[in-house]
């Protein structure tokens, strides 16, 4: 008898365990405040040349590539570098051109998405490494005051010309008691 009270009482346990989880389960919220960036899309025309540039230069990896039923015209990749993906869209038929700005003022006023930005441990040596590559720098790798913080940050362009910016770690410049 013993044993069956102690039976019965770990599984009273076991369901009030199990129905917490349950109730907590539901009112977990499972749009919004689980959105998380998944990949930036990249449409070009000369699709091989911009997948291969991206795994050399940036060390991208290819994680899959497809075509879509109907749009035989399309190439389709998705590139990914730790948590961050890319989606390059190639499309054939495109004779549209990339807007190329000449100076990061120009580059600044652009409304809309202007460029990506990847955080580096070290701005100066990320740069040394890209222009060791041959990739030539678009802004100079400066260190930016913003209120209480600075920030370095560099940026070059992709072989289509898009703007990319490398930025240092935020640091905090108050001072800690």
């Amino acid at each position: 008898m013993k044993k069956a009270v102690i039976l019965i009482g770990f599984v009273i346990i076991a369901l009030l365990i199990a129905g917490f989880t349950l109730n907590t389960d539901k009112k977990k919220d499972k749009g919004l405040a689980t959105m998380k960036t998944d990949h930036l899309l990249l449409g070009v025309n000369n699709f091989e040349e911009t997948v291969a540039w991206y795994q050399d230069i940036l060390g991208f990896e290819l994680e899959v590539q497809w075509k879509v039923e109907g749009l035989d015209h399309l190439d389709l990749a998705y590139l990914t570098n730790g948590d961050f993906r890319i989606e390059i869209i190639g499309d054939k038929s495109s004779h549209q051109s990339n807007k190329q700005v000449e100076d990061f003022g120009e580059h600044l006023s652009h409304q809309g998405f202007a460029h990506i930005c990847f955080q580096v441990e070290d701005i100066d040596l990320a740069m040394k490494q890209l222009n060791d590559k041959g990739i030539k720098t678009f802004v100079k790798a400066e260190t930016y005051a913003l209120s209480f913080y600075n920030r370095r940050v560099a940026f070059i362009k992709d072989l289509n010309g898009n703007v990319i910016e490398f930025a240092g770690p935020l640091v905090d410049t108050r001072v800690k008691n």
